[in-house]
């Protein structure tokens, strides 16, 4: 059984953690002896979704006893030179930051790897740089839902969520002018347990999604849509991958005023079936199983060029 062996340093939960932790299970699911080794500082608690398979967590770092390496963000530090890694590597881009000039992340584009971007744009802005040492495949990222969550098309009468915790100021800017249009508002401007805050999204009448304007994908509103919300999203650079504005979504600029114009417009029962309907034909475009084929092809390429 081939071995692939990723690294982590798990000090909190994010989105960019849960997307790896989503390619550790497709290389388990694909057959693959998959082992994590995490740093010192790691957290091994509840917040870390390894702990489901903690016998595939590797006591020590041995990249040489392995067949692929798989890294992503700062990974490549635990290599003692980047120039001549010991196995082939395949390394995940998550953030259109890995092209910028000056970021440290733009240096390990010289090493050599098959690089996965979950984005034409995160894709784009490595390969503008020239830099890239190996292949570039663009996988989008995929829906990671509980199974417990999720429904077909309703109607609710719930408050408007707003994911704020990226863009607190103008969240509760937001929430303010909402309040005074007379629209219920609830208010996410702080880290929840992952099923917590899918179940508050779940809930609402309507979810507006306040990302940075430079994103590699942003799943958040693309997980509004698969729970058949709509969706108000502030536009950036990832959420291009899928957001259609007056398809299924309703884009706006990322400030007060703009947001609160398309909140009003996204309540209106007809647009809300609309945005409900092409919402969720959406998200069945991005689910786990077609994400996970299309790694299979990439680990296939890779072992053939090694």
């Amino acid at each position: 059984m081939p071995r692939i062996l990723f690294h982590r340093d798990f000090t909190e939960y994010t989105g960019g953690h849960g997307k790896v932790w989503n390619y550790f299970q497709h290389a388990l699911a694909l057959g693959w002896d998959a082992q994590v080794y995490f740093t010192p500082a790691s957290l091994l608690d509840a917040r870390n979704p390894w702990m489901a398979t903690s016998e595939c967590i590797a006591p020590s770092w041995r990249p040489h006893e392995c067949d692929v390496l798989f890294l992503a963000g700062m990974d490549w530090l635990a290599l003692d030179d980047i120039r001549y890694p010991p196995r082939p590597v395949i390394n995940l881009l998550q953030h259109v930051r890995h092209g910028w000039s000056g970021h440290p992340l733009r240096y390990f584009l010289s090493a050599p790897a098959h690089r996965v971007c979950v984005s034409h744009a995160v894709a784009d802005a490595v390969l503008e740089t020239g830099e890239v040492n190996g292949p570039v495949t663009v996988i989008p990222a995929a829906l990671d839902l509980p199974e417990c969550l999720g429904v077909a098309e309703r109607v609710t009468n719930g408050p408007v969520l707003i994911a704020g915790l990226k863009a607190p100021r103008l969240a509760h800017a937001l929430a303010a002018l909402l309040r005074e249009r007379g629209i219920a508002v609830d208010l996410l401007d702080r880290w929840l347990p992952r099923h917590d805050y899918l179940a508050k999204v779940e809930s609402a009448a309507l979810a507006v999604t306040l990302p940075h304007p430079e994103e590699g994908f942003y799943l958040p509103a693309l997980e509004a849509m698969a729970l058949g919300v709509p969706v108000v999203l502030g536009d950036c650079l990832g959420s291009r991958e899928y957001a259609r504005d007056g398809e299924n979504c309703l884009l706006a600029a990322l400030e007060p005023q703009a947001l609160a114009d398309a909140v009003g417009w996204g309540l209106r029962p007809d647009v809300a079936a609309q945005l409900q309907r092409q919402g969720l034909a959406t998200a069945t475009q991005h689910g786990l199983e077609k994400e996970r084929e299309r790694f299979a092809r990439v680990l296939m390429q890779v072992g053939e060029t090694a």
